[in-house]
């Protein structure tokens, strides 16, 4: 059995000082979680075995849980409402990483590959639903870092992380970070943005040709395991919008093509849809990565979105936020949240301005001092207990202090 995962690079003087540097980040202590992430992006891990051991620790699920092998069992044999398409998309996968392979060999692939997306997404509480070319992710995952439940642990992670805009029930939120590729792109390359623009091709107001590349983090279109590893180092590490940066990337790379085209929109829209990547000629996989990783410190899509006047009311990934290193997504997107605080406010502002029904006004005490504590209580309750977003906080506070409200 032979898998494919592209030309072994020799391992060179640079490659060995990566593996050294890892191995010196994963044992000291405290976890230096930052500079790990670093490595990882801009170095990259070099091998599927350090990344075995990287991946997970860089999403903080390197350790197993208590009986999470029975959970595991359980989830990848209990059906789903996505268990049929989940079904259909396994059974058309991994041609490409098992080239040479016996039909048994990757048929037992396959049954674990599918384990694992049942397990990820059955029984999930958290409201992670399954899409197509989640597949296509969980299968490098499964490769990579070679048992089914680190895949699986892995793959739930990124699920309410690095993918939490892919797995909601619809593709809004997906599609909707797409309107920031092309400010993207004219970041790196101002001609080829304005001849995109200039083109006024209804096919390309917006860049669906670029969904595929982002839901699947390009794994449905680089064929090569040792490639597309390098790049999961890179989305691992960073921002969860960090594989449209790559994506603006790899267009400048085609940029010769797109640009033949010349006048005509439907022809550039083809070109774009059907781009390959990591040809000769083209940047590799590490120019790929390095390249987006320093776009993204120039213009951060938070604040290019600023600059742009760009509204994400559905995506969550727009306001990714580190925490003790690691990348975390709010759970639920900006309009949710700001309905949430309007409700909130509105809650509070009957409490501390309302004239409430004589039980309740006995309830909290009202008029006497140990009624205005109780209902300073329940208002700072609400605003440290019924979120954990410091952004939610600061919001119902600044909103607290324009209406001027509290007791009179």
């Amino acid at each position: 059995m032979v898998r494919k995962g592209g030309p072994r690079r020799p391992r060179g003087s640079r490659d060995e000082e990566t593996v050294r540097a890892v191995n010196r980040l994963l044992v000291e202590r405290p976890l230096d979680i930052t500079q790990l992430r670093k490595v990882a992006a801009i170095r990259g891990l070099v091998s599927d075995s350090l990344r075995a051991r990287v991946w997970p620790v860089l999403l903080g699920v390197e350790a197993p849980l208590a009986g999470e092998g029975t959970t595991f069992a359980a989830r990848a044999a209990a059906g789903h409402k996505d268990s049929n398409v989940v079904a259909c998309d396994v059974e058309r996968s991994l041609w490409s990483f098992t080239e040479g392979w016996s039909e048994e060999e990757r048929a037992a692939k396959r049954a674990a590959l599918r384990r694992v997306l049942d397990a990820a997404v059955g029984g999930n509480a958290s409201g992670v639903f399954y899409y197509q070319g989640l597949h296509d992710i969980a299968a490098v995952l499964l490769f990579v870092l070679g048992s089914e439940l680190a895949a699986y642990r892995t793959l739930r992670a990124l699920a309410s992380t690095h993918l939490r805009d892919c797995t909601r029930p619809d593709l809004g939120a997906a599609t909707e970070t797409l309107s920031l590729l092309y400010p993207i792109l004219e970041q790196c390359d101002p001609e080829l943005y304005g001849y995109l623009q200039g083109l006024q091709e209804p096919a390309l107001e917006v860049p669906y040709f670029a969904l595929s590349w982002y839901m699947t983090w390009f794994a449905h279109d680089v064929p090569s395991l040792g490639q597309i590893a390098r790049l999961f180092d890179l989305f691992l590490s960073s921002h969860p919008l960090m594989p449209l940066y790559v994506a603006a990337v790899a267009i400048k790379g085609n940029r010769q093509q797109v640009l033949a085209c010349g006048a005509d929109g439907l022809a550039a829209y083809d070109t774009l849809k059907r781009m390959r990547f990591l040809q000769p000629g083209q940047p590799t996989a590490d120019e790929l990565a390095q390249q987006a990783a320093a776009l993204y410190q120039a213009v951060p899509p938070a604040q290019l979105a600023r600059q742009r006047g760009i509204q994400l009311e559905h995506s969550a990934a727009i306001d990714a936020y580190l925490s003790c290193g690691r990348w975390h997504v709010p759970a639920e997107p900006r309009a949710a949240r700001r309905r949430f605080a309007q409700q909130t406010v509105l809650q509070l502002q009957a409490l501390l301005r309302g004239q409430p029904s004589k039980a309740a006004s006995k309830a909290v005490g009202v008029g006497t001092a140990a009624g205005s504590q109780r209902r300073a209580a329940v208002a700072a309750a609400v605003l440290t207990s019924v979120t954990g977003l410091a952004a939610m906080g600061a919001l119902l506070l600044a909103q607290l202090q324009a209406g001027n409200w509290g007791p009179r």
